[in-house]
């Protein structure tokens, strides 16, 4: 198969819906990361989403929608009825934009996009093209990121043609992803909402709206366990080449290595650095993330050495992804760097 990448335009987006009505998959820009874009209630679509990833079937998959009006999508079968008061409170503080509900899910969504679970994960992304397209394809689009399965997210379309070339048809090219960490997964079926996963919308300015206690969920989940959100595999958003954290800054460099610093700390970057947050900004950390992750990987280096990740509203997504795709921890002792494994790996 080839696979073409065109840039973003109304042409472009006419021939990704017939890709899409035609039961193929389409890779298209969100805020967030590259997604691998398939007919959410189509089975054999859904199905072909996991075939293109070597995705487990344990682990469900996000239906994008083309608006907040929850009641349409429970109209629609998409989500089941009554709607929670919640969800409508946080669907009007934060959609468009990078936070996905889990709710009970309406008899036309495949148990394929949901793991068989009860629950739907649900987004109604910003992006303009992501918009755009499912506008005019009419039904929601299963989207994982689009990548090979437990591998660095794409953040811009070069990265997806390398992960996924000659396996589907069609990227659309938007540019880099101005987010570049995956969506915050929220899940309310408890006595309290409770995250699932970690994104760009922070258990705090979640708080402010339910004026409720937003707890996190940060188990760790096998393969074989159904997965109530994505990204909640033990192993996850890791690059071929093993990835070390750091436990204190960074200050000392031997060549086989590739650096990952979150700050420069010198006057000059040491060869094999590269920089996180060259401003200091923790958003650009989280843009940066996976774009430097994947450059520090195709250097063909026996490990990835990155500083511990501070403070702020985007730590704890920024730690949930690189502590996923760990291999262990890195130690500078006696001289010399010593790389111990993930417990448990």
């Amino acid at each position: 198969m080839r696979t073409r990448v065109l840039p973003i335009s109304e042409a472009s987006i006419d021939e990704a819906c017939k890709v899409l009505l035609a039961g193929d998959l389409v890779a298209f820009p969100t805020e967030t990361v590259y997604g691998l874009g398939g007919l959410g209630l189509n089975p054999d679509s859904v199905s072909k989403i996991f075939a293109t990833k070597d995705r487990p079937t344990t682990d469900p998959l996000i239906l994008h929608v083309s608006s907040d009006d929850l009641a349409a999508l429970a109209d629609d079968e998409i989500i089941a009825k009554p709607i929670p008061a919640l969800a409508v409170a946080l669907v009007s503080q934060f959609w468009p934009g990078p936070l996905t509900l889990t709710l009970p899910k309406g008899p036309r969504v495949p148990f394929g996009v949901t793991a068989g679970l009860p629950t739907v994960a649900i987004r109604y992304p910003a992006h303009p093209a992501a918009q755009l397209l499912l506008q005019k394809v009419g039904q929601p689009i299963a989207a994982p990121s689009a990548n090979r399965f437990g591998r660095i997210s794409p953040t811009d379309a070069s990265a997806v043609l390398q992960e996924l070339e000659g396996k589907i048809p069609l990227i659309l090219d938007g540019g880099s992803c101005t987010q570049g960490i995956e969506s915050t997964v929220l899940s309310l079926s408890g006595s309290n909402p409770t995250i699932l996963r970690s994104g760009a919308i922070t258990a705090e300015m979640i708080s402010s709206i339910t004026e409720r206690q937003t707890l996190r969920d940060a188990r760790n989940l096998q393969q074989s366990v159904p997965s109530p959100s994505p990204g909640m595999l033990q192993s996850h958003y890791a690059p071929q080449t093993p990835l070390y954290l750091a436990p204190t800054a960074i200050e000392h460099f031997d060549p086989p290595y590739q650096y990952i610093l979150y700050e420069i700390r010198n006057s000059k970057l040491p060869p094999g650095a590269y920089l996180l947050a060259p401003d200091q900004n923790p958003s650009t950390a989280a843009q940066n993330l996976y774009r430097l992750l994947r450059q520090a990987d195709s250097i063909g280096s026996p490990a990835i050495l990155i500083d511990p990740i501070p403070d702020s509203n985007w730590a704890p997504a920024i730690r949930d992804r690189l502590q996923r795709a760990s291999s262990g921890t890195a130690l500078w002792q006696n001289g010399g760097w010593k790389l111990l494994p993930r417990a448990g790996a």
